[in-house]
């Protein structure tokens, strides 16, 4: 497929229905047209693709993400009072492992507790009104190889399309309510913090379980961890319907793994037709892992689900809340 007269872009399947590796494209310079239409017609395709070595600075990472599409600034937390660790380029959100004095995030820590979410499979911001599109994942400085720090990830195309007709059925009207809430206490039940954090008390998204990936106009099953009941259903009645739905969809013969291999690597994937999650490592508590992201908002026609079209308030202002929640009970 060539996008201009002397570079050639290649792809490289990793998985045999989805992802593959991204050769030819020169990210020292903003991209050809032609080269943004090449790498979004191969993420309709397989739904993540990785570069390798592609030596982007965050200047460079946050005009990649302008060219790809709209850009999602809620995921975003700045500590009020602190210079934000990337700053000037708040576009970018910080998922390094690294506190804001510079140290390395220590098992127990409350930032150590929520990131415990990133290790479900899961979807970025479907737990806000409009949803995250394409997600963009840089290693800035990775921990020694051998010590861990993959990201995995589902392809939930594919997995629809082996569901047995009967479930297909059953599901095809259900609307999922999601909440990062949910998704956090579910992975660190233990936490001081997160116990304060209901998620019937703060903001949930509704979206379509079943719908069509516009893209690829293939079906996708949107779920995650994310996901905390059913309408017209109690979380309890919800919760093993999901269960069930997430075990299939992330059945090994749906996943890859994506190992990083040098820092400049970054990864795209599309939210709307594959999960994702940090596979940890021994790394944790004792080296760097330096990611950046830039969350792109999806612009299909599903984009908002069925909520209420307006600004994306995302888990910010549930955060603050929580803070003044749990510090008033302590």
């Amino acid at each position: 497929m060539t996008v201009n007269n002397t570079s050639e872009v290649e792809f490289k399947p990793l998985h045999n229905s989805f992802g593959a590796e991204c050769l030819g494209i020169d990210f020292s310079r903003p991209l050809y047209e032609k080269e943004v239409r090449t790498i979004k017609d191969g993420m309709a395709k397989y739904g993540v693709l990785v570069f390798r070595n592609a030596q982007l600075d965050d200047e460079r990472h946050v005009a990649l993400a302008r060219q790809m599409g709209e850009l999602d600034a809620s995921t975003v937390f700045i500590t009020p009072g602190k210079k934000y660790r990337l700053a000037p380029y708040t576009e970018l959100t910080d998922v390094a492992n690294i506190e804001d004095d510079g140290s390395i995030i220590q098992p127990g820590s409350l930032r150590a507790d929520c990131n415990k979410g990133n290790n479900l499979f899961h979807v970025d911001c479907s737990y806000n009104p409009r949803r995250a599109g394409y997600c963009i994942l840089r290693a800035h400085q990775l921990p020694p190889k051998g010590t861990g720090g993959g990201t995995g990830f589902a392809d939930t195309r594919t997995a629809y399309e082996e569901l047995d007709s009967e479930t297909k059925e059953k599901i095809k009207d259900y609307v999922l309510w999601h909440s990062i809430w949910h998704s956090r206490r579910l992975a660190a039940p233990e936490s001081k913090f997160l116990k304060y954090m209901d998620p019937t008390k703060r903001s949930m998204a509704r979206h379509k379980l079943v719908q069509e990936h516009e893209a690829s106009g293939r079906m996708n099953l949107y779920v995650a961890a994310h996901g905390y009941r059913f309408d017209g259903w109690t979380h309890e009645e919800s919760q093993p319907v999901v269960d069930a739905l997430m075990e299939h969809a992330t059945q090994d013969k749906y996943t890859l793994r994506v190992d990083w291999e040098n820092d400049g690597d970054f990864v795209i994937w599309d939210n709307t037709c594959v999960m994702h999650k940090s596979c940890g490592g021994s790394f944790a508590g004792k080296y760097i892992r330096d990611m950046r992201r830039a969350t792109i908002l999806d612009d299909s026609s599903t984009a908002w689900g069925l909520n209420e079209k307006g600004e994306n308030p995302g888990y910010l202002d549930d955060l603050k809340n929580g803070f003044v929640d749990a510090t008033k009970k302590k």
